[in-house]
């Protein structure tokens, strides 16, 4: 049923569409992640950090090259954190299988609520895959093989993307991977989590990818975890219902075994069949 945290009490809304009540332990999924992240980082010396790609305080991304960048396939991926915490730091780990493939991983960090609206996370998104089409060369980087992937918020912000990414230079959105996301802001005014996004009417127009087109057809991958709640779920199905009024090759993946937070322990292993998969479509296989 559409709009059914509408006639959910509050607790039941908080534990279908607040992926930290329906985790527990999910302190232990993130700090293990921060900690992995800061090791894999100070290991590297094939990297560029914070470089800026706007004006406002966090528009900045982390570069992670392989050995030998030469028109390598480029992923750029945005994090978490109902767009109101996680940092780019806290995902670095995410890099190894790509760069163990001549791969170049783009870490991206943005504003986060209540400090901006969440439309203006939206455009900072634009700005940076601009940077990047712009700018990837000169690091090895291949435009025309552009590769985004985006968790939980992220998928939102990678949704917004390739609904609303227009520019003059050639560039090619390869593939899109959205994993555990949610597509319509409108969620949020019903949480306790809207004390930080502090979402408005103006604001819910503006960022529910549904009030838009699709104007960058790619191959999309759509992941849930096994064990997220069945109307956090409902979310990314949704989505694909809606992808196929364009004729999209979208695929779905059930990741078993995996809830909201385990499945960023997944991404960065390299031997995980998740993290196969993305690698696969940046190399077209």
């Amino acid at each position: 049923m559409k709009n059914k945290w509408q006639n959910m009490s509050d607790d039941e809304r908080e534990l279908a569409y607040n992926p930290k009540t329906s985790v527990l332990d999910h302190e232990e999924y993130q700090n293990l992640a921060t900690f992995s992240a800061l090791k894999f980082r100070n290991s590297q010396q094939n990297k560029l950090l914070n470089i800026r790609y706007g004006k406002r305080k966090k528009q900045k991304l982390d570069i992670f090259l392989p050995k030998f960048p030469k028109h390598s396939p480029v992923q750029v991926y945005f994090h978490g954190g109902y767009w109101v915490s996680r940092d780019k730091y806290d995902h670095s780990h995410l890099a190894l299988s790509s760069i163990n493939n001549n791969i170049i991983h783009v870490s991206v960090n943005y504003d986060l609520c209540p400090d901006v609206p969440l439309n203006i996370i939206v455009e900072e998104s634009l700005e940076c895959i601009n940077w990047v089409i712009k700018n990837i060369r000169s690091y090895g980087g291949n435009p025309f093989n552009i590769n985004l992937v985006g968790h939980s918020a992220g998928a939102h912000l990678v949704a917004m993307i390739l609904n609303k990414h227009k520019t003059s230079i050639d560039f090619n959105i390869n593939s899109a991977v959205l994993i555990s996301g949610i597509y319509n802001p409108i969620i949020t005014k019903y949480l306790k989590v809207n004390e930080k996004i502090k979402i408005t009417e103006k604001v819910v127009k503006l960022t529910n990818v549904f009030n838009y087109n699709l104007s960058i057809r790619t191959n999309i991958l759509v992941v849930i975890g096994e064990l997220e709640p069945k109307e956090w779920a409902e979310l990314s199905k949704e989505y694909i219902i809606w992808l196929k009024e364009y004729d999209i090759i979208t695929s779905l993946y059930i990741a078993k075994g995996l809830n909201h937070f385990s499945i960023i322990k997944s991404l960065a292993n390299p031997k995980s069949i998740l993290s196969k998969k993305l690698i696969n479509l940046a190399k077209n296989k």
